[in-house]
This record gives structure tokens, sequence and C-alpha cells, in this order.
């Protein structure tokens, strides 16, 4: 996933935003994951996407790519 990916929200109960987002920054690891985080042993990432309701930080896993930006 990069900068210009149009994105569409997994539903999966968690996270659920309606339409088409715009990845707005490259994705991250997650504050979480480093020592004295709340789950320094587990590894995820965090994208900023642009949805039409906002600007959101979801899980990189909550997104699926629908269309790569070049």
């Amino acid at each position: 996933m990069k900068v210009g990916d149009l994105v569409a929200s997994i539903n999966n109960g968690v996270h659920y935003a309606e339409g088409v987002g715009i990845v707005l920054e490259p994705p991250r690891l997650s504050e979480d994951c480093f020592l004295g985080g709340a789950a320094p042993d587990e590894t995820y990432y965090i994208v900023k996407v642009l949805w039409p309701d906002g600007i959101e930080e979801v899980f990189e896993d909550d997104c699926e790519v629908i269309n790569e930006s070049r």
C-alpha cells in the first residue's frame, strides 16, 4: 500500500467506512508495537486514509487496495 492508492474498507465489525478512500501517508508501525506500548510483541501497521466522511487512521489490514497509484 502506498500514497495515492484507492482503498475500500473491509467490514470486519471494528472499522467500517463507506465509499472509496485515498491513502494519504505510507503505512507506519503502530506506537503500541514499540517497547513500552500496549502490544510490544505484535506487529501491525496504521495508514492515514481520506474517506468521504473525513481523514481517519485505520489498520492496514482493514483496507483493501482496489486501484494502485502509479
